[in-house]
């Protein structure tokens, strides 16, 4: 999934394809299936058609490193941030050929599998380019610390947003990758709009 097809422009979804987070992968070449011995990759946590899922909050899915998506984990207690259900069955990008244990590595080889998620709350999605202030760093699903920079979208005939020192942003428009602390730079982030977003002075 190197190339994203909900990054830019996609406007108003209800389904969206997305990475899955299910933890380790143990690789095994001792299981037999029915044409006789193979090669079987199981994730610790499976996530299966059917099952609702939260938004992964890991500092690990940049941007850049999920191509432009975003990434999905199981449901957890006191973990509010359901945001879908799986409605078709997940599909590999690549089985690695050894047992994994780092998220960045995963993400890095694409070992992972992706499958498409039906929003609970239907949403407009686009890329944005985050201009970098050094007041915070922008997690999935924490909403407030992002403002739209109307300065910055102007220059680049493009939506542009500014990090935040506290949550007086928007509560509509929920960072859906992440991007760490910066005191400058200028860096890609995928931004789902509920409502009206505000606009920065």
């Amino acid at each position: 999934m190197a190339v994203s097809s909900i990054s830019g422009d996609y406007g108003f979804v209800k389904q969206v394809p997305v990475i899955l987070k299910e933890g380790n992968i143990t690789v095994s070449s001792s299981a037999y299936g029915p044409f006789g011995k193979m090669t079987v990759c199981t994730p610790a946590t499976e996530i299966c058609q059917g099952d609702p899922v939260s938004l992964s909050v890991d500092t690990a899915n940049t941007y850049a490193a999920t191509g432009g998506n975003f990434v999905v984990a199981p449901i957890a207690n006191s973990v509010d941030l359901a945001i879908g259900r799986i409605v078709d069955e997940p599909k590999w990008v690549r089985q690695p050929a050894a047992s994994q244990t780092d998220w960045d590595t995963m993400l890095a080889g694409e070992y992972y599998r992706i499958a498409t998620v039906e929003l609970f709350i239907p949403m407009s999605i686009f890329k944005a380019t985050l201009v970098c202030a050094n007041a915070s760093a922008i997690v999935p699903g924490t909403v407030g610390y992002i403002d739209i920079s109307a300065t910055a979208s102007i220059a680049a005939h493009g939506l542009s947003v500014v990090d935040l020192a506290g949550a007086t942003g928007s509560t509509s428009m929920i960072p859906l990758t992440y991007v760490a602390q910066a005191s400058s730079g200028s860096f890609s982030v995928l931004i789902g709009f509920t409502g009206f977003g505000t606009v920065g002075a």
